[in-house]
C-alpha cells in the first residue's frame, strides 16, 4: 500500500504575535473556514473538592458560569473533521503545509513598495521615438515598416494573476505586473498580420530601456523571457538586487485596452494573418483559413482586465478560496502538467473555481479542503470538449466555438478561450490525476497527503516511451513538406505546436488502442539578457507515450475485411504501405493485417513493438529515417541480457535458447522445470508423510533474478556443479511422532531427505547430493536445493526454560530466520509472482534495479536483494499515477525517484498484499512505528504476511545501515540528474547504460585485486569495472551452493567492520574496494587484553590500530583470491600511462621484480596449447 510518512504538527504558541498581514487576512476570512482555529477564550477549570473521612462534605457547586459551551466555529470544525477527514492527522498536515507556503510579510511589503516605485517611474517616462531604445526587441517576426512612437502609459501598472488574488507560491515567487499601452499607439488595422505583436514587443523594449536608466532600478537584473514558451508573448523579468532576489522575480506584461479593437474581429472562424505575411500565395477565390489560436493569443491581452475583475471578486477577502487554490497549485506543480505552451496553467484552475462558484457548486463558507476536493470531483467527471463559459450572456453558441479547439473554456467576455492552446491529451491527463486524487482521499488505508501534495512526480516518469525530434534538418523537412499552410498561419509559424499537431495526429491514428495518451514534454524557456537577441525556440519536439498494457504488445494490427469495406481496406493498405498484407484467419475472415512480431518472441522484444510502429510511420509517412530521431524505449534492458562472450551453442540442452536472450526470457524455462520437479515429488508414494505443499523461494520464481539462468548445471565426479542453486521449501503433513529434541528432529529430516533423493533416483533417474543446507537435485541442467519445513522445528527453536523450570517460547534471531525462510518467504514469493502476472513490467524493473545496486558495489550484505524487490513492489502497488507503467525502464526511473526523495527516518513502506491488513491493523502498526522508531531498522519494510515481525523481518540496522542509505540516496539523485538532463535536453542523447551501471572509483581508500581465474564472470552483459579494464573471461562452474568470495567478505565484515567498510560487485566483480572508518577509530587507546586486534604499541603505554596490519590480515583471509593491493589513484595512473596492470596471468605476485622479456624468437617456439596449459591454475582446479 502507500507510504506512511511521519509528520509532526506544529502547534502555535498562545503568545505568538501576529503580523499586520496575517491580521488583515484573518479579518477578511469567513468564519466558516474549516482550517481556521477557533477564537481562543479563557477557560476556567472547575474545582471539585473531594471529601475525606475527617473533613465535612461540601455541596457540589455548578460551574455553568465558568465553563462556556462550544462555539459554532468549534462545532463546525469537529463536524468537518469527522465527515471530511479519515483522521485528524491529514487535517493537521494540510494546515501545517498551508502555514508554510503562506507569503511572508517581508515579501508582501517589498512587493507593495516595488509597485509604488515602479508606478512613479512609469509615470515619469517621456514620449519618444523608437530610435531612443538601446535594447534588442524580443521578437522574431517578418517585420513590416510602420510608424511607431512611444507614448507614456495613461493607466497605472496593476498586479495581476497570483499576486492580485493573494495566491503566490514559492519557492521562487513570481509577481506579475500588467502595463497597459495607450490606445493612441494603435491604428485601425493593427490587429492584422502580427502588427499588434510587433508594437507590443517594441513597447516592451522601450519601457525596459527607459526603466533601466532609472536610479531606482539601475542595480536590478533585467532579462527577457517568453510567457508560457509563447514567442509572441515576451515579458520583462526584473530580479531585485537585494537578498530577496534569490526568491523573488517580477515580470512586466504589456497589455492593451479592450476598446482598441472589436472583440468580434477575433472570433475563431476569422482570419487575421494573411498568407502574404510569410511570402505565400493564396487563391482569392478560396476562403481564407481561420486563425483561431492566433486570435486567442491577442484576446489574452484584450480581455485581461475583465477576467482579472472576476478573479478579484472571487478571491479577494476570502482566505478559504485562496488556500483552496494554493492546495490545487501544489498538486498541479508536483505533476508538472502546468509547464510550457500546452500546459494546464494555474490561471485555468483559478477561473474554474470562479466557474464553480457561479454554478453554486462552491459556497462562500466552504473550507479550503472542500474547495480542492470539489474541484477534483468536478474535473474528474467534466467534459470541456463541448464547452463551458464564465460569461453570463454568451454571444455565440458554445458548440460552435468548441468545434475550433480541442478544449473550450470561454472567459467572462465570451470571446476568449482560456484553454485555446491546451491539447486534449493534457486535459484528459489532468482529469485522470484529479480522479486519482479523489480515490486516494476516499481510501482510508492510504496516507493520501504524501501522495497528493508531497511526492514530486515529474511528467517524464509517467511516460513509457519517449520520442525526440531535435535534428534541425528534420524539423525543417517536417515544417516545409508535411505541415498544412492553414496550420502555419494559425500558429503564426511557431514550430512547436505545428510539430505537435502533426505528430500526435499521425501517431494516434497509427497506434490506436495501444496508447493511452501522447503528451508533450516541455521545458520552461530560459531568460536572456535585454541586450541580446531573442532566441528561436520550439525547433524541437519531445513526446511522451503512455501505453495501454492490454493492447500495447499485440503482435497484429487487423484491418477491415476487403469484401465488407473495400474503401476502408484500401485506406488501411495506403496508410501502412508494404507492411500491410492480405491474410486469412482461423475464423475464416480475410482481411488486411500488419504483423509486427511473433507470439513466441521474448517479452523484451514485444515491448519494442510500439517503437517499431512509430519508427515505421515516421519513415513511411514523413520520410524520417530512424537515425534522424531518438526513440527512448528499452535502452536499459541490455543490463540483464546474456553476455555475448558466452556462446549458447556450446550448451548441451534440448531447450531452444537464442544467443540474444535475457534473464526474463529464460525464467519460464526454470519455472517449467520446477513445476515438473514438483509433480514428481508429489508422485512419490513411499514417503512416511505426505507432502502438503512445495514452494520455490529463490528470486527466479518471482521473475526477480538478474543473472540469466542457463541449463548448464552438471554432475562431475559425483559432485554437482552449478552457477546458481534454486531453493525449494517442502511442507510436510502433520504427525505426532516427531522427536522433541531439536538435534534428533533435524537428523530425522536429513533421513527424510535421503529417502526423497533415493526415490527420485529410482523412479525419475534424477541425480542428487546431500549437503548441510538440504538436498541438491539435478534436473534438466538446473540445480534445486530441497529443504524440509515443519512447525515443530520452529517451536523447538523458540523453546526456553526459565530459572524456575517453566517452558516459554521466545523469538530469537534463529527462529525468526527459520520462520522467514520456511513460512513467510513462500507466501511473499507467491504474492510477488502474482504481481508480476498482473504487471508484466514488475520483474524486469527489479532486474534493472538489482543490476544498478550491484554495479554500485552493494552486495546482499549491505543491501538485501529482497528489499529491492519489496520496494519495487511497493511502487507497483501504490496508486501514485493513474496508469501503471508497462516499461521496465520507466519503473526503474520511479525506483530511483523513491531512493532519491525518501525520508528513511520517517517512512514505513507497507505492502498490503490482497488487502489482508485491516484499517485497525495498519493504524496500530503506524502508531507502533512512530512511538518506537528506534526499535525498527533504518529501512522499514512490512508485508501483510509478516505477522508479529512486521517492519523488522526483511532488513536490519546493519543491512542496510544509515551510511549505506545515505550513499544510495546520493547515487540515485546523481543518476536522476543524468537521466533527466538527457531526456529533456534537445542537444543530448539518452544516457548510455555504462554511465549509470558503472560505479565511480573515487572515494575508496584501497582496492584489492582478486585473481580473475578463480572468480566466475557474470552471465549478464558486463559493462566493465570502475577500477580495471576487462579481464579474461571465466565461465567455469563452481560447486553447487559454493560462493567463496561472499563468505570471505562476510568474514571480513564480521571481524573488521569497526575499522573498514568492504564493497564489491556480486555480479562478477573482480575487485574488493575498502573504505577506512574515521580517524578516531585509529587513535591511540588504553591497553586492554580483549581489544588488541591489529594493534601496535605506541607512546604512553597505549596501543593503536595499524592499517598496514589490517591489510595483512585481509590478505590472510582472502588466501588464494588475493592478487595485489593498490590505491585507486595508482590504478588511474597506470591507465593514464598506458601501462598494463599486473595480473595473475602475466605476473607472479606483487613483490616480484620485473623480469627481462624473452626474445621473440624463443617465445614463438612454444606451442599454443602449451601456453594455454601454463595459464591454468591448480588452485582453481582444487576448488572444483
Amino acid at each position: 500500500m502507500g507510504r506512511i510518512k511521519e509528520k509532526e504538527s506544529k502547534a502555535p504558541s498562545l503568545s505568538e504575535s501576529h503580523t499586520d498581514y496575517e491580521y488583515a487576512a484573518t479579518a477578511a476570512t469567513s468564519s466558516d473556514d474549516g482550517f481556521d482555529e477557533p477564537n481562543r477564550v479563557p477557560v476556567h477549570k472547575r474545582k471539585v473538592q473531594l471529601t475525606n473521612g475527617e473533613a465535612k462534605k461540601k455541596k457540589f457547586k455548578h460551574a455553568d458560569s465558568n465553563v462556556k459551551p462550544p462555539t459554532l466555529e468549534e462545532i463546525k470544525e469537529i463536524r468537518d473533521t469527522r465527515n471530511l477527514f479519515h483522521s485528524n492527522l491529514f487535517k493537521l498536515q494540510v494546515k501545517e503545509m498551508l502555514e508554510e507556503i503562506q507569503l511572508k510579510p517581508k515579501y508582501s511589503n517589498y512587493i507593495e513598495t516595488w509597485i509604488e516605485t515602479f508606478t512613479i517611474t512609469v509615470q515619469e517616462l517621456k514620449d519618444g521615438l523608437l530610435d531612443t531604445c538601446e535594447l534588442e526587441v524580443p521578437l522574431h517576426l517578418h517585420k513590416k515598416s510602420f510608424n511607431f512612437q512611444f507614448l507614456t502609459p495613461t493607466s497605472e501598472p496593476k498586479l495581476i494573476g497570483a499576486a492580485a488574488t493573494g495566491t503566490l507560491l514559492g519557492p521562487k515567487i513570481v509577481v506579475d505586473v500588467a502595463l497597459e499601452m495607450p490606445a493612441a499607439c494603435f491604428q485601425h488595422d493593427d490587429y492584422r498580420n502580427l502588427i499588434y505583436d510587433q508594437k507590443r514587443a517594441l513597447y516592451l523594449a522601450t519601457v525596459a530601456s527607459k526603466i533601466k536608466q532609472s536610479p531606482a532600478f539601475k542595480a536590478d537584473q533585467f532579462a527577457y523571457n517568453y510567457h508560457a514558451n509563447n514567442p509572441l508573448k515576451p515579458v520583462l523579468e526584473l530580479t531585485p538586487a537585494s537578498k530577496l532576489g534569490k526568491y523573488l522575480l517580477l515580470r512586466v506584461y504589456i497589455t492593451a485596452q479592450s476598446e482598441i479593437f472589436k472583440l468580434s474581429r477575433f472570433l475563431p472562424w476569422t482570419n487575421n494573418i494573411r498568407p502574404s505575411v510569410f511570402g505565400d500565395k493564396w487563391n482569392e477565390a478560396e476562403t481564407l483559413p481561420a486563425t483561431q489560436h492566433y486570435n486567442a493569443n491577442v484576446l489574452f491581452d484584450l480581455t485581461l482586465a475583465e477576467n482579472q475583475k472576476l478573479l478579484l471578486s472571487t478571491f479577494t477577502g476570502r482566505r478559504n478560496f485562496q488556500e483552496g487554490l494554493l492546495l490545487l497549485k501544489v498538486w498541479l506543480r508536483q505533476r508538472q502538467l502546468d509547464v510550457g505552451f500546452s500546459g494546464f496553467s494555474a490561471h485555468i484552475l483559478a477561473a474554474y473555481i470562479a466557474y464553480l462558484k457561479q454554478q453554486r457548486l462552491l459556497h462562500q463558507s466552504s473550507s479550503s479542503y472542500q474547495i480542492a476536493r470539489t474541484v477534483w470531483n468536478q474535473l474528474a467527471n467534466s467534459d470541456w470538449t463541448q464547452g463551458i463559459t464564465l460569461s453570463q450572456h454568451q454571444p455565440h453558441q458554445l458548440i460552435t466555438l468548441a468545434g475550433y479547439y480541442d478544449v473550450c473554456f470561454m472567459d467572462v467576455t465570451g470571446y476568449y478561450n482560456l484553454c485555446a492552446n491546451l491539447p486534449l491529451a493534457v486535459y484528459k491527463a489532468v482529469c485522470a490525476e484529479a480522479k486519482l486524487a479523489v480515490e486516494l482521499l476516499n481510501d482510508v488505508k492510504v496516507n493520501s497527503f504524501s501522495h497528493i501534495f508531497m511526492q514530486t512526480s515529474p511528467l517524464y516518469t509517467r511516460m513509457d516511451n519517449i520520442l525526440k525530434i531535435t535534428n534541425p534538418a528534420s524539423v525543417d523537412q517536417l515544417l516545409q513538406l508535411h505541415v498544412q499552410p492553414h496550420v502555419k498561419y494559425d500558429y503564426a509559424n511557431y514550430a512547436h505546436p505545428q510539430l505537435l499537431k502533426l505528430l500526435t495526429d499521425l501517431l494516434q491514428k497509427g497506434l490506436g488502442q495501444r496508447v493511452h495518451a501522447i503528451l508533450p514534454l516541455e521545458v520552461p524557456c530560459s531568460p536572456w539578457t535585454v541586450d541580446t537577441k531573442a532566441p528561436v525556440i520550439g525547433r524541437s519536439l519531445t513526446l511522451g507515450l503512455i501505453l495501454d498494457p492490454e493492447h500495447a504488445h499485440e503482435v497484429l494490427d487487423k484491418g477491415p475485411a476487403t469484401n465488407e469495406d473495400a474503401n476502408g481496406a484500401a485506406e488501411f493498405r495506403k496508410f501502412w504501405g508494404n507492411k500491410s498484407n492480405l491474410r486469412r484467419f482461423q475464423d475464416g475472415s480475410i482481411t488486411e493485417a500488419v504483423v509486427w512480431a511473433t507470439a513466441t518472441d521474448a517479452p523484451s522484444q514485444k515491448r519494442l513493438i510500439v517503437r517499431q510502429i512509430v519508427l515505421y510511420l515516421l519513415e513511411h509517412q514523413l520520410q524520417l529515417e530512424p537515425s534522424e530521431v531518438q526513440y527512448i524505449a528499452g535502452n536499459l534492458d541490455v543490463v540483464y541480457s546474456l553476455t555475448p562472450s558466452f556462446k549458447v551453442a556450446k550448451l548441451q540442452t534440448k531447450l531452444k535458447i537464442q544467443q540474444e536472450t535475457d534473464a526474463e526470457a529464460l525464467t519460464p524455462n526454470v519455472i517449467h522445470c520446477y513445476d515438473a520437479l514438483a509433480r514428481q515429488l508429489h508422485s512419490l508414494g513411499d514417503l512416511p508423510l505426505d507432502i502438503v505443499s512445495i514452494s520455490g523461494i529463490s528470486p527466479v520464481f518471482r521473475y526477480c533474478e538478474p543473472q540469466p539462468l542457463l541449463p548448464q548445471a552438471r554432475l562431475v565426479s559425483d559432485r554437482i556443479h552449478a552457477g546458481q542453486v534454486l531453493r525449494v521449501i517442502i511442507q510436510l503433513g502433520p504427525s505426532g511422532k516427531w522427536p522433541s529434541d531439536l538435534g534428533a528432529l533435524r537428523s530425522l529430516k536429513t533421513a527424510f531427505l535421503i529417502q526423497i533423493g533415493q526415490q527420485l533416483k529410482e523412479q525419475h533417474h534424477l541425480h542428487w547430493h546431500l549437503c548441510k543446507d538440504g538436498l541438491l537435485v539435478l534436473k534438466q541442467g538446473y540445480c534445486f536445493l530441497l529443504e524440509l519445513a515443519h512447525s515443530k522445528e520452529l517451536a523447538l527453536l523458540k523453546q526456553q526454560q526459565t530459572e524456575r523450570g517453566v517452558t516459554t517460547y521466545v523469538d530469537n534471531p534463529a527462529s525468526r530466520e527459520l520462520e522467514r525462510r520456511h513460512y513467510i518467504l513462500p507466501r511473499v514469493s507467491g504474492a510477488l509472482h502474482a504481481l508480476h502476472q498482473m504487471h508484466g513490467a514488475f520483474g524486469p524493473t527489479v532486474l534493472i534495479a538489482k543490476r544498478w545496486l550491484a554495479a554500485q558495489l552493494l552486495d546482499d550484505g549491505l543491501w538485501p536483494s529482497i528489499a529491492t524487490e519489496l520496494l519495487v513492489a511497493h511502487l507497483f502497488q501504490q496508486r501514485q499515477t493513474p496508469h501503471t507503467t508497462v516499461s521496465p525502464q520507466t519503473g526503474f526511473i520511479r525506483f530511483l525517484q523513491l531512493l532519491a526523495h525518501s525520508d528513511w527516518s520517517g517512512e514505513l513502506f507497507l505492502l498490503n498484499f490482497n488487502n489482508s491488513w485491516t484499517e485497525q491493523q495498519i493504524t496500530d502498526l503506524e502508531h507502533s512505528y512512530r512511538s518506537e522508531r528506534d526499535s525498527y531498522p533504518s529501512l522499514c519494510l512490512a508485508t501483510a504476511y509478516d505477522q508479529q515481525h512486521a517492519g523488522r523481518l526483511w532488513t536490519s540496522n546493519n543491512s542496510p545501515s544509515k551510511p549505506v542509505l545515505g550513499r544510495v540516496t546520493l547515487l540515485a539523485r546523481h543518476a536522476l540528474q543524468l537521466i533527466e538532463s538527457s531526456l529533456l535536453s534537445p542537444k543530448l542523447a539518452f544516457v548510455r547504460p555504462a554511465q549509470l551501471f558503472m560505479a565511480s572509483g573515487d572515494g575508496y581508500d584501497l582496492v584489492i585485486q582478486l585473481k580473475p581465474d578463480l572468480l566466475s564472470n557474470t552471465l549478464c552483459y558486463d559493462l566493465g569495472s570502475p577500477f580495471l579494464p576487462f579481464s579474461q573471461r571465466n565461465f567455469r562452474l563452481p560447486l553447487a551452493g559454493c560462493d567463496q568470495l561472499a563468505k570471505v567478505v562476510q568474514q571480513l565484515r564480521d571481524a573488521y567492520s569497526e575499522y573498514a567498510a568492504f564493497f564489491y560487485n556480486p555480479h562478477g566483480g573482480k575487485e574488493l574496494a575498502i573504505v577506512w572508518r574515521p580517524a578516531s577509530e585509529f587513535a591511540p587507546k588504553p591497553f586492554k587484553v580483549n581489544e588488541l586486534q591489529a594493534c601496535t604499541p605506541c607512546v604512553g603505554g597505549k596501543v593503536q590500530v595499524d592499517r598496514d596490519t589490517l591489510v595483512e590480515d585481509f590478505k590472510l583471509l582472502l588466501k588464494d583470491f588475493y592478487l595485489r593491493v593498490c590505491t585507486p589513484q595508482e590504478l588511474k595512473r597506470e591507465q593514464r600511462e598506458h601501462n598494463k596492470p599486473k595480473r595473475y596471468f602475466n605476473g607472479q605476485g606483487e613483490s616480484e621484480p620485473d623480469k627481462p622479456q624473452k626474445k621473440k624468437k624463443k617465445a614463438s617456439t612454444i606451442p599454443t596449447n602449451a601456453k594455454k596449459r601454463l595459464m591454468k591454475s591448480k588452485s582453481m582446479n582444487a576448488l572444483c
